[in-house]
């Protein structure tokens, strides 16, 4: 008996140390660029900028080791644009060669509903809200932003797509990546051109279109018909990293607006947002450095100031809450 105990734990031993942690990095783009809120882009000629991008992935599956396939049951990614790192769990994977993956969120999931997920988790409740609750379900990608109606370059008429409907579920074949390794982690490198989930699409006809519409429906089929995924990295060089750091607040809900955040470093992040009298009213530690913040305390109409710092970098941003 001691003798098949101690070979069980060696067998676990052995199996754990040979996992590694898979991190799936998406590189958004525009134009070719890196992705920004608020940064002109063309599409079908015509100017337009991003205020919101923010879709689900499901159904992964990752190819590795000679032809291995592995799908990452019960794994799903609710990607923002300006989000880049997004963990996958750990798996015995020496060499990964593909990855593939739906768009939106497979029938199973998009029958249920966030209260049965934790806030932190890709399906649990989100602010802005990424549901039309039940049973209409999830909404699988949302683009809202502005677009150019009168030709004059500046964009000027707002836009939102929002699509949801099991019809929506875009299957994404697999992608050849030439993944990196640090220590025991392995990173696969996409790069997601959001301008092309817009292609073909009239943004000021369009305006506000939240349903199940053929203009949501060739959103999403985008994802594979224009090549909106592929393998690849982009990277900034270090003189530009502090013009990379970046804050956007997203007015989908004015009365308590949710917050955005870039810093290239990978530092914690240290937030704090005071009245405009200088009153400090919240204090967050310890946050990752990218991600979205939404404040749980209820504010009063008026102005406040955001500061966002990793002790290396500060960010302050002055916004506005309407009741």
């Amino acid at each position: 008996m001691k003798k098949i105990i101690i070979a069980l734990t060696l067998l676990f031993s052995f199996n754990l140390h040979g996992q590694k942690e898979i991190v799936l990095r998406i590189s958004h783009a525009l134009n070719g660029n890196a992705f920004a809120y608020n940064q002109n882009f063309t599409i079908n000629g015509v100017t337009n900028y991003f205020t919101r991008l923010q879709y689900y992935l499901s159904g992964i599956s990752v190819h590795h080791d000679g032809g291995q396939i592995t799908p990452l049951n019960n794994v799903y990614v609710l990607a923002s644009g300006h989000i880049k790192s997004y963990y996958l769990g750990n798996y015995a994977f020496n060499q990964v060669e593909s990855i593939s993956f739906d768009l939106g969120v497979d029938q199973a999931a998009n029958a249920g509903n966030t209260v049965n997920y934790p806030s932190h988790h890709p399906l649990g409740p989100q602010s802005p809200p990424m549901d039309w609750g039940w049973p209409s379900g999830y909404f699988f990608v949302v683009s809202n932003g502005f677009t150019d109606s009168n030709n004059d370059g500046n964009p000027n008429a707002s836009f939102s797509l929002q699509a949801l409907g099991n019809q929506m579920l875009t299957s994404i074949d697999p992608i050849i990546v030439t993944p990196s390794t640090s220590n025991d982690t392995i990173f696969i490198d996409l790069v997601a051109n959001a301008d092309k989930f817009l292609h073909g699409l009239d943004l000021d006809a369009i305006g506000v279109d939240h349903s199940s519409s053929p203009s949501n429906l060739a959103m999403c089929n985008n994802a594979i018909n224009m090549n909106v995924f592929e393998a690849g990295f982009i990277n900034t060089s270090i003189e530009n990293e502090a013009s990379m750091n970046f804050v956007h607040v997203d007015y989908t809900l004015p009365f308590a607006p949710t917050f955005n955040y870039h810093f290239n470093s990978t530092n914690q992040i240290n937030l704090d947002i005071y009245g405009i009298d200088g009153k400090h009213i919240i204090h967050q530690s310890n946050l990752p450095h990218e991600g979205s913040y939404f404040p749980l305390k209820e504010f009063s109409s008026g102005i406040y100031i955001l500061s966002l710092s990793n002790g290396k970098d500060k960010i302050t941003k002055k916004y506005t809450v309407t009741q």
